[in-house]
């Protein structure tokens, strides 16, 4: 597999052809490695670049794309031990950053990071399903592994992310290691296409990931995030500013934002009643970004 971003086409081509690009200890091509150094963008750079590409600049494109690709390699490397080589997980993920590239809004209220990642993974996932070969399942592998998706996608949309393998095992109601032991070894027996979605649009390769990996693209995203709502809370009145601060974990602590249900069960509401705080929340925080946005173009 050969294919790469076009504007990367003069760094990456040349090596990927002659066969003799040097592997890092990490498995990641020197030749990739190297676009790992473009230094990282400032916020203001990025609206800068982004609506430039809007506006249909090449240039601004490839800079864009160059000063992200050390989020694909991050990305790809959660998806190692397969049997698609690293190096190309990472290509496809560049085709991924690519049409994010093309596709995102700066006027949105988003980093480029965070909307790229969906891409990203999108595209790998994609990858990783073509390559796979299909075997029939034995029923009741399939029925958990159905089960095991339903819960996934149900966390994903609480959460507003993927949820850790701790939180969906403690939903599935097993242990972190029965459910990684489930899904290890069907990866000796099972394909990685198969759909085990109602939808179809899940796969057991999205699935199963290197949870190891710790991504550190995912960690600054979650600290920018953090620290933006520590600044802006205070627009919100005392029980939004509660829910948004259990939930986002920001009066300290460790390990993952808690469920609804664990913030309705600490401020004794209902689930559905802090579910609908915390949208009024996000929308009045996406008004106020809004507002400075429009201050800072202003002038004002």
């Amino acid at each position: 597999m050969n294919v790469v971003p076009y504007v990367a086409q003069r760094d990456i081509g040349a090596s990927t052809m002659n066969g003799r690009e040097r592997i890092e200890e990490d498995g990641i091509p020197s030749y990739l490695g190297r676009l790992t150094q473009a230094p990282l963008l400032s916020a203001e750079e990025e609206i800068s670049l982004t609506k430039a590409v809007q506006r249909g600049d090449l240039n601004a494109k490839q800079k864009l794309i160059e000063s992200n690709m050390r989020l694909v390699i991050n990305i790809a490397k959660g998806y190692r031990n397969r049997a698609i080589p690293l190096e190309d997980l990472i290509q496809e993920g560049a085709i991924g950053l690519m049409q994010a590239a093309e596709r995102f809004d700066p006027d949105k209220g988003f980093r480029f990071s965070t909307y790229a990642t969906h891409w990203i993974r999108q595209a790998i996932g994609r990858a990783i399903d073509n390559k796979s070969k299909a075997i029939r399942l034995p029923a009741h592998v399939s029925q958990s592994l159905r089960k095991v998706e339903k819960e996934r996608a149900r966390l994903a949309r609480e959460l507003g992310r993927e949820p850790s393998p701790e939180q969906l095992a403690a939903a599935m109601g097993l242990t972190p290691k029965k459910l990684a032991a489930l899904l290890q070894s069907s990866q000796d027996l099972l394909s990685l296409d198969m759909s085990v979605g109602d939808s179809g649009g899940m796969t057991l390769g999205g699935l199963i990931r290197d949870t190891s990996h710790v991504d550190p693209e995912e960690n600054v995203l979650e600290l920018e995030v953090s620290e933006e709502l520590n600044r802006i809370l205070g627009e919100l009145n005392e029980r939004e500013q509660r829910v948004m601060r259990l939930r986002f974990r920001l009066e300290g602590g460790g390990g993952d934002p808690p469920l609804q249900e664990e913030i309705a069960r600490e401020l004794k509401l209902s689930r559905e009643r802090v579910r609908q705080i915390e949208v009024q929340a996000i929308k009045k925080l996406r008004a106020l970004a809004q507002r400075r946005r429009l201050k800072e173009i202003l002038g004002n």
